[in-house]
């Protein structure tokens, strides 16, 4: 594996000029991080829980969530935080769920205890929060992740753990300790410095050009 690390400014701006200066969709990297995602998990186990959020990050979990599912997984999926905020292209991997009529659950504080039961035997998609985490995880979120990391059988967390600040390795409240991270791109400075939250760490190519 290429141990090559960037910052998380690093990060946007290799996003932001594959999508302003090479015209590449962020809706076709978003797609592109699904795909390699999927194939690396496939094959794991059949029952997956995705729990997303409104964000990029939430939208790459959804798009997992629909592979998962057409190739015939058991899949559950959970979104925390507000619909009406979710990105562009967020609500386009959610309309495609509902479209394909995947059940989808929005997480609540009071409905925690039932979500902790409804994981227990599965493996877990995190793709809660990415790399532009930069405040403190505090009262829900923080729950949130507390109650995954005592309950799910195996957690794989998407480009980086939840929590996990990307150029520190910090935890930035609350972190999900995972499994395995299936990183894009390139390995995040801050992965390097948090192994015990990583788990087995891998790096996927999606599609964004060098320099």
């Amino acid at each position: 594996m290429n141990r090559e690390a960037i910052s998380r400014k690093e990060m946007i701006d290799a996003d932001k000029r594959a999508i302003n200066f090479y015209k590449i969709p962020s809706i076709v990297l978003m797609e592109n991080a699904a795909m390699a995602f999927f194939s690396e998990v496939k094959d794991m186990y059949h029952k997956f829980v995705v729990v997303s959020s409104c964000g990029n990050n939430g939208g790459d979990g959804l798009a997992i969530a629909r592979h998962l599912y057409i190739s015939g997984r058991e899949v559950k999926v959970y979104i925390a935080g507000n619909p009406d905020k979710m990105t562009e292209d967020c609500r386009i991997n959610y309309e495609i769920l509902k479209n394909l009529e995947v059940p989808i659950n929005f997480l609540e504080e009071d409905k925690l205890d039932k979500f902790s039961e409804a994981i227990r035997d599965y493996f877990l998609v995190d793709a809660i929060f990415g790399t532009g985490l930069s405040r403190e995880v505090q009262g829900f979120y923080k729950e949130l992740i507390e109650k995954i990391n005592l309950c799910s059988k195996a957690t794989l967390s998407v480009d980086i753990p939840s929590g996990i600040n990307a150029d520190t390795g910090e935890v930035m409240g609350a972190a999900i300790k995972a499994s395995e991270t299936i990183t894009f791109h390139k390995i995040k400075k801050g992965l390097l410095k948090a192994p015990r939250y990583t788990g087995v760490l891998k790096v996927k190519y999606i599609g964004i050009p060098n320099k």
